[in-house]
């Protein structure tokens, strides 16, 4: 007899017993509620920066911001490597032995790779992830939500977070092309899954309710952030380094406007034409003698300008002032000194361009960081060869997080589980080292 909710009375008048029926629940890692102190953008979603535009604003100033470029082409180009490659793990009773398969040798992964153009799709998220520390992959199902069947890259600048339910669970983003000009009815709501949840249970959840389409966004660990990840080497954007950098163009530039761009001066005692003419000086006409004048400053102009006046002399009389005595100089040539010609600002540009790449984790000599007339950084090619491998060495971490890509998928295509992905890199080498002068870094 049913006594209460899952409770039961069993047995006879006389030995009868209560059995309890207690529902049993799957342990579940605890779960924090926040609360949200911004700004929302229609009162859903989670603006990015201030003003919800910090992307804009940044990617402004990175494109102004040559060394900063150059870097970031740096990092995503040792992020990707020459691609992504299958490897297949086979154990023997020695060792674990890795070997590079191809895709075709799997017709299901190789469809899907040539039908998603999976290499140019994973550079594009990870130049979103070395960019922002946060990318966000659509994943697109089947009918039948059984198969992932293709996945795309969400500009990660056109995401945000919507705000967090009780549970502190971020359930969907908004994607918009344009938030500087927002409009609520371009905000297209996509659902999001957190990276940690198991894949299956993801799959049971899109199964339950239908969903066909959804991202797991891939994204750097949060130290004190809420949403969206503070990057490291964005430090040079927010302590006035860049501000640096970008102020010297125009500096100079306004300085060569302002300053007389005249190099020497030349003086010209009227005694030497009467010295070089004798008593017929006087007899010239006013005209006759300015022509005089002009012809000799222009003679002297012609040969101290350009290349062909390099190394040449000008010899030029002295005289003795007639009521004086004093000697003096026919023709005199004096040096303007041109202001700020010695490169003062110099050393604040190669200043400037460590402080940015020094938080990207890159060594100058990648990219010849240095600044013009200053201190070369370019390195020999020893010290590039060095610098480029222990910046590969530095990967593996962040591969980590866009090779789960591959994982989430392989998982929900019950794909082969020996199989599992890698970004190889190509190191140079001396030909005493390796004929072909290269070797292969697998991380």
């Amino acid at each position: 007899m049913k006594i209460s909710e899952d409770i039961y009375a069993i047995g006879g008048k006389n030995n009868g017993a209560v059995l309890a029926f207690n529902a049993v629940k799957d342990p579940m890692h605890s779960t924090f509620k926040t609360k949200n102190t911004d700004t929302l953008i229609s009162g859903k979603w989670l603006p990015w920066g201030d003003d919800n535009l910090y992307p804009i604003t940044f990617e402004a100033k990175l494109k102004k911001t040559g060394v900063a470029i150059g870097g970031l082409e740096v990092l995503t180009a040792a992020h990707f490597g020459t691609g992504f490659q299958l490897y297949q793990g086979v154990e023997t009773e020695e060792a674990i032995t890795f070997k590079e398969r191809l895709a075709s040798s799997f017709p299901e992964i190789n469809d899907f790779f040539t039908r998603t153009k999976f290499n140019i799709t994973i550079s594009e998220i990870i130049l979103d992830y070395e960019t922002w520390r946060i990318a966000f992959p659509e994943y697109l199902l089947s009918p039948n939500g059984d198969k992932v069947i293709s996945i795309r890259r969400l500009k990660a600048a056109d995401c945000r977070f919507e705000v967090p339910d009780n549970t502190g669970i971020i359930n969907n983003i908004g994607v918009n092309t344009d938030w500087v000009n927002y409009e609520e009815a371009n905000t297209v709501p996509i659902r999001c899954f957190a990276a940690n949840i198991p894949i299956d249970e993801i799959k049971e959840y899109c199964r339950q309710k239908g969903i066909r389409k959804f991202t797991i966004p891939v994204i750097d660990t949060l130290l004190v952030e809420k949403t969206y990840p503070s990057v490291g080497w964005h430090s040079s954007f927010k302590n006035g380094w860049v501000d640096v950098v970008l102020s010297l163009p125009e500096f100079k530039k306004q300085m060569f406007n302002q300053q007389l761009n005249v190099k020497y001066v030349i003086h010209i005692a009227d005694d030497y034409f009467a010295h070089i003419y004798g008593t017929a000086w006087d007899s010239f006409s006013d005209q006759e003698k300015q022509k005089k004048r002009t012809d000799l400053v222009d003679l002297i102009d012609n040969e101290l300008r350009g290349n062909k006046g390099a190394g040449k002399s000008i010899i030029s009389p002295y005289f003795r002032d007639r009521d004086s005595g004093e000697i003096i100089k026919g023709v005199q040539i004096d040096t303007i000194t041109q202001p700020q010609s010695s490169g003062e600002f110099l050393l604040d540009g190669s200043a400037a361009n460590y402080e940015i790449l020094t938080p990207m984790g890159i060594d100058p000599c990648l990219i010849n960081g240095g600044a013009f007339g200053g201190k070369s950084l370019s390195g020999s090619g020893s010290d590039k060869r060095e610098a480029w491998t222990i910046l590969c060495a530095k990967f593996p971490i962040k591969q980590i997080r866009t090779l789960q890509i591959f994982e989430n998928i392989k998982y929900w295509n019950t794909w082969d589980p020996t199989l599992f992905g890698k970004f190889p890199n190509t190191n140079l080498t001396t030909l005493d080292k390796n004929p072909n002068g290269q070797t292969k870094i697998v991380n």
